[in-house]
Protein backbone atom coordinates (compact mmCIF):
# COMPACT_ATOMS: atom_id res chain seq x y z
CA UNK A 1 0.00 0.00 0.00
CA UNK A 2 1.07 3.57 -0.62
CA UNK A 3 0.80 4.71 3.00
CA UNK A 4 1.87 8.28 2.27
CA UNK A 5 -0.91 8.78 -0.27
CA UNK A 6 -3.48 7.06 1.94
CA UNK A 7 -2.59 9.30 4.89
CA UNK A 8 -2.66 12.50 2.84
CA UNK A 9 -6.04 11.60 1.36
CA UNK A 10 -7.61 10.62 4.67
CA UNK A 11 -11.17 11.48 5.62
CA UNK A 12 -13.75 10.34 8.12
CA UNK A 13 -17.29 9.73 6.79
CA UNK A 14 -20.43 10.07 8.88
CA UNK A 15 -23.07 9.72 6.17
CA UNK A 16 -23.02 6.43 4.32
CA UNK A 17 -24.93 4.98 1.40
CA UNK A 18 -27.04 1.92 2.14
CA UNK A 19 -24.78 -0.15 -0.12
CA UNK A 20 -23.07 -2.88 1.89
CA UNK A 21 -19.34 -3.42 1.62
CA UNK A 22 -18.58 -6.42 -0.58
CA UNK A 23 -17.87 -9.66 1.27
CA UNK A 24 -14.57 -10.00 -0.57
CA UNK A 25 -13.40 -6.62 0.73
CA UNK A 26 -14.44 -7.39 4.29
CA UNK A 27 -12.56 -10.69 4.06
CA UNK A 28 -9.49 -8.87 2.76
CA UNK A 29 -9.66 -6.40 5.65
CA UNK A 30 -10.05 -9.26 8.12
CA UNK A 31 -7.03 -11.09 6.70
CA UNK A 32 -5.04 -7.87 6.69
CA UNK A 33 -5.77 -7.26 10.38
CA UNK A 34 -4.76 -10.82 11.27
CA UNK A 35 -1.45 -10.51 9.41
CA UNK A 36 -0.54 -6.84 9.85
CA UNK A 37 2.10 -5.45 12.16
CA UNK A 38 0.73 -4.68 15.62
CA UNK A 39 1.91 -2.09 18.12
CA UNK A 40 2.41 -4.88 20.67
CA UNK A 41 2.74 -8.19 18.85
CA UNK A 42 1.88 -10.39 21.82
CA UNK A 43 -1.57 -8.85 22.38
CA UNK A 44 -4.18 -11.26 21.04
CA UNK A 45 -7.07 -9.61 19.20
CA UNK A 46 -10.25 -10.78 17.48
CA UNK A 47 -12.10 -9.22 14.57
CA UNK A 48 -15.89 -9.20 14.19
CA UNK A 49 -17.99 -7.75 11.37
CA UNK A 50 -21.68 -6.91 11.67
CA UNK A 51 -24.26 -5.96 9.07
CA UNK A 52 -25.55 -2.45 9.37
CA UNK A 53 -29.27 -2.18 9.99
CA UNK A 54 -29.60 -4.70 12.81
CA UNK A 55 -26.34 -3.65 14.49
CA UNK A 56 -27.28 0.02 14.17
CA UNK A 57 -30.55 -0.58 16.02
CA UNK A 58 -28.86 -2.65 18.71
CA UNK A 59 -26.07 -0.10 19.27
CA UNK A 60 -28.32 2.95 19.28
CA UNK A 61 -28.10 4.62 22.66
CA UNK A 62 -24.84 2.99 23.75
CA UNK A 63 -22.54 4.02 20.90
CA UNK A 64 -22.03 7.15 18.84
CA UNK A 65 -22.10 10.79 19.81
CA UNK A 66 -24.06 11.22 23.06
CA UNK A 67 -25.86 8.01 22.21
CA UNK A 68 -26.72 9.04 18.64
CA UNK A 69 -25.38 6.14 16.60
CA UNK A 70 -23.69 6.54 13.21
CA UNK A 71 -25.72 4.58 10.64
CA UNK A 72 -23.53 2.52 8.33
CA UNK A 73 -23.98 -0.65 6.24
CA UNK A 74 -21.18 -2.47 8.09
CA UNK A 75 -19.36 -2.29 11.40
CA UNK A 76 -15.99 -3.60 12.48
CA UNK A 77 -15.43 -4.56 16.11
CA UNK A 78 -11.97 -5.20 17.52
CA UNK A 79 -11.71 -7.25 20.71
CA UNK A 80 -8.53 -7.57 22.72
CA UNK A 81 -7.17 -9.45 25.68
CA UNK A 82 -6.47 -7.25 28.67
CA UNK A 83 -3.04 -5.60 28.49
CA UNK A 84 -1.56 -2.28 29.66
CA UNK A 85 -1.34 -1.14 26.01
CA UNK A 86 -4.52 -2.76 24.70
CA UNK A 87 -6.21 0.55 23.82
CA UNK A 88 -3.11 2.06 22.20
CA UNK A 89 -2.77 -1.17 20.23
CA UNK A 90 -6.41 -0.83 19.18
CA UNK A 91 -5.75 2.67 17.86
CA UNK A 92 -2.70 1.42 15.99
CA UNK A 93 -4.42 -1.65 14.48
CA UNK A 94 -7.80 0.03 13.95
CA UNK A 95 -6.29 2.94 12.04
CA UNK A 96 -4.14 0.55 10.00
CA UNK A 97 -7.36 -1.29 9.10
CA UNK A 98 -8.90 2.06 8.11
CA UNK A 99 -5.95 2.73 5.80
CA UNK A 100 -6.43 -0.72 4.26
CA UNK A 101 -10.14 -0.06 3.80
CA UNK A 102 -9.30 3.28 2.16
CA UNK A 103 -6.93 1.45 -0.18
CA UNK A 104 -9.90 -0.73 -1.19
CA UNK A 105 -12.12 2.30 -1.75
CA UNK A 106 -14.08 1.78 1.48
CA UNK A 107 -14.88 4.77 3.72
CA UNK A 108 -14.91 4.63 7.49
CA UNK A 109 -15.48 6.40 10.78
CA UNK A 110 -14.32 5.73 14.34
CA UNK A 111 -17.32 5.38 16.66
CA UNK A 112 -17.13 5.80 20.43
CA UNK A 113 -19.09 3.69 22.88
CA UNK A 114 -19.98 4.05 26.52
CA UNK A 115 -19.73 0.46 27.73
CA UNK A 116 -17.78 -2.29 25.99
CA UNK A 117 -19.60 -5.04 27.89
CA UNK A 118 -22.90 -3.62 26.73
CA UNK A 119 -21.65 -3.63 23.12
CA UNK A 120 -20.82 -7.31 23.49
CA UNK A 121 -24.18 -8.04 25.07
CA UNK A 122 -26.41 -6.32 22.49
CA UNK A 123 -24.45 -7.79 19.57
CA UNK A 124 -24.37 -11.27 21.08
CA UNK A 125 -20.58 -11.46 21.14
CA UNK A 126 -19.31 -14.37 23.21
CA UNK A 127 -15.65 -13.75 23.98
CA UNK A 128 -13.39 -13.39 26.99
CA UNK A 129 -11.76 -10.42 25.25
CA UNK A 130 -12.75 -6.78 25.67
CA UNK A 131 -14.20 -4.46 23.03
CA UNK A 132 -11.46 -1.97 22.17
CA UNK A 133 -12.64 -0.44 18.88
CA UNK A 134 -15.83 0.16 16.91
CA UNK A 135 -15.47 1.37 13.32
CA UNK A 136 -18.21 2.10 10.80
CA UNK A 137 -17.53 0.96 7.22
CA UNK A 138 -19.27 1.76 3.95
CA UNK A 139 -19.37 4.17 1.06
CA UNK A 140 -19.80 7.91 1.48
CA UNK A 141 -23.27 9.21 0.66
CA UNK A 142 -21.72 12.39 -0.71
CA UNK A 143 -18.50 13.17 -2.51
CA UNK A 144 -18.27 16.49 -0.70
CA UNK A 145 -14.75 17.10 0.55
CA UNK A 146 -14.41 18.51 4.03
CA UNK A 147 -11.61 21.02 4.35
CA UNK A 148 -9.71 21.33 7.60
CA UNK A 149 -8.67 18.95 10.33
CA UNK A 150 -10.67 16.89 12.80
CA UNK A 151 -13.60 18.65 14.41
CA UNK A 152 -15.51 16.50 16.82
CA UNK A 153 -17.72 16.64 19.86
CA UNK A 154 -15.92 14.37 22.28
CA UNK A 155 -15.62 11.34 20.04
CA UNK A 156 -14.63 10.09 16.62
CA UNK A 157 -18.18 9.55 15.45
CA UNK A 158 -18.47 13.30 14.88
CA UNK A 159 -15.01 13.79 13.43
CA UNK A 160 -14.37 15.47 10.12
CA UNK A 161 -10.86 14.62 9.04
CA UNK A 162 -9.31 16.69 6.29
CA UNK A 163 -9.24 15.37 2.75
CA UNK A 164 -6.81 18.00 1.56
CA UNK A 165 -4.95 18.43 4.86
CA UNK A 166 -5.07 22.13 5.67
CA UNK A 167 -1.69 22.55 7.34
CA UNK A 168 -2.80 25.87 8.85
CA UNK A 169 -4.89 23.87 11.35
CA UNK A 170 -1.96 21.66 12.28
CA UNK A 171 0.63 22.42 14.90
CA UNK A 172 4.05 23.19 13.47
CA UNK A 173 7.03 20.87 13.60
CA UNK A 174 8.79 23.25 16.01
CA UNK A 175 5.84 23.03 18.43
CA UNK A 176 5.45 19.26 18.08
CA UNK A 177 9.05 18.01 18.19
CA UNK A 178 11.84 18.84 20.64
CA UNK A 179 15.52 17.93 20.60
CA UNK A 180 17.08 16.39 23.74
CA UNK A 181 14.66 18.04 26.18
CA UNK A 182 11.23 19.64 26.40
CA UNK A 183 11.09 23.14 24.95
CA UNK A 184 14.18 22.84 22.75
CA UNK A 185 12.30 23.02 19.45
CA UNK A 186 13.43 20.98 16.48
CA UNK A 187 13.66 22.61 13.07
CA UNK A 188 12.79 20.90 9.79
CA UNK A 189 16.44 21.22 8.81
CA UNK A 190 17.64 19.31 11.89
CA UNK A 191 15.03 16.60 11.37
CA UNK A 192 15.95 16.34 7.70
CA UNK A 193 19.58 15.81 8.69
CA UNK A 194 18.47 12.96 10.94
CA UNK A 195 16.21 11.49 8.22
CA UNK A 196 13.15 11.99 10.47
CA UNK A 197 11.36 14.86 8.75
CA UNK A 198 9.12 12.59 6.66
CA UNK A 199 7.98 10.56 9.66
CA UNK A 200 7.14 13.63 11.72
CA UNK A 201 5.47 15.39 8.79
CA UNK A 202 3.05 12.50 8.35
CA UNK A 203 2.57 12.13 12.10
CA UNK A 204 1.27 15.72 12.01
CA UNK A 205 -1.58 14.48 9.83
CA UNK A 206 -2.86 11.90 12.31
CA UNK A 207 -6.53 12.42 13.23
CA UNK A 208 -7.34 13.24 16.85
CA UNK A 209 -10.51 13.93 18.80
CA UNK A 210 -11.45 17.60 18.77
CA UNK A 211 -8.34 18.14 16.63
CA UNK A 212 -6.43 18.58 19.88
CA UNK A 213 -3.27 17.02 18.41
CA UNK A 214 -2.26 16.09 21.96
CA UNK A 215 1.10 14.55 21.04
CA UNK A 216 4.60 15.90 21.50
CA UNK A 217 7.89 14.18 20.70
CA UNK A 218 11.42 14.43 22.07
CA UNK A 219 14.31 13.22 19.90
CA UNK A 220 17.11 12.03 22.17
CA UNK A 221 19.92 10.61 20.06
CA UNK A 222 18.64 7.29 18.72
CA UNK A 223 15.38 7.42 20.63
CA UNK A 224 12.10 9.24 19.99
CA UNK A 225 9.88 9.72 23.05
CA UNK A 226 6.13 10.28 22.69
CA UNK A 227 4.25 12.30 25.32
CA UNK A 228 0.50 12.92 25.27
CA UNK A 229 -1.44 15.69 27.00
CA UNK A 230 -2.71 13.56 29.84
CA UNK A 231 -6.24 14.76 30.73
CA UNK A 232 -6.42 11.71 32.97
CA UNK A 233 -4.64 9.72 30.28
CA UNK A 234 -4.88 6.30 31.90
CA UNK A 235 -8.66 6.58 32.02
CA UNK A 236 -9.14 8.31 28.69
CA UNK A 237 -10.13 5.96 25.88
CA UNK A 238 -9.94 8.75 23.31
CA UNK A 239 -6.46 9.94 24.31
CA UNK A 240 -5.14 6.39 24.25
CA UNK A 241 -6.64 5.75 20.81
CA UNK A 242 -5.05 9.02 19.65
CA UNK A 243 -1.70 7.81 20.95
CA UNK A 244 -1.97 4.54 19.04
CA UNK A 245 -2.87 6.35 15.83
CA UNK A 246 0.04 8.80 15.96
CA UNK A 247 2.46 5.95 16.78
CA UNK A 248 1.20 4.22 13.64
CA UNK A 249 1.58 7.29 11.43
CA UNK A 250 5.11 7.96 12.67
CA UNK A 251 6.15 4.32 12.61
CA UNK A 252 4.69 3.32 9.27
CA UNK A 253 6.68 6.04 7.50
CA UNK A 254 9.86 4.80 9.18
CA UNK A 255 8.90 1.30 8.04
CA UNK A 256 8.69 2.33 4.37
CA UNK A 257 11.53 4.86 4.27
CA UNK A 258 14.19 3.64 6.72
CA UNK A 259 13.77 0.50 8.83
CA UNK A 260 11.31 -1.57 10.82
CA UNK A 261 10.09 0.58 13.71
CA UNK A 262 9.30 -0.76 17.17
CA UNK A 263 7.77 1.05 20.13
CA UNK A 264 8.78 0.32 23.70
CA UNK A 265 6.90 1.08 26.91
CA UNK A 266 9.44 0.61 29.70
CA UNK A 267 9.66 3.46 32.16
CA UNK A 268 12.34 5.97 31.22
CA UNK A 269 14.89 6.92 33.88
CA UNK A 270 15.91 10.24 32.32
CA UNK A 271 14.39 13.62 33.14
CA UNK A 272 13.42 15.39 29.93
CA UNK A 273 11.69 18.30 31.65
CA UNK A 274 8.27 17.13 30.49
CA UNK A 275 5.51 19.20 32.17
CA UNK A 276 3.13 17.55 34.60
CA UNK A 277 0.15 17.79 32.24
CA UNK A 278 1.85 15.42 29.78
CA UNK A 279 2.31 11.66 30.13
CA UNK A 280 5.11 9.68 28.47
CA UNK A 281 3.39 6.96 26.46
CA UNK A 282 6.33 5.15 24.89
CA UNK A 283 9.46 5.48 22.83
CA UNK A 284 10.74 4.37 19.44
CA UNK A 285 14.38 3.41 18.95
CA UNK A 286 15.73 4.74 15.66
Amino acid sequence: MDYKSLIVNGRSVRNFKETAVETEKLSEIETFIADCKKLVSEIKIETKFFAGDDAYKRLYGIAGYQGVMIEAPNYLILLSENHPQSIENAGYVGERAILKARDLGVDSCWVSYSDGNMVKSVLGIESDKEVVALIALGYAASNKKIEGATKTGENYSKSEVSVTQDVSERIGIEEMVFIDKWGNSATPEILEERALLDAFSYARMAPSALNKQPWRFIVDGGRVILAINNENYEGSYINRIDAGIVMLYFGVILDVTMFDSKWGFDKLDKDYGIPSDYTVVGYCNI
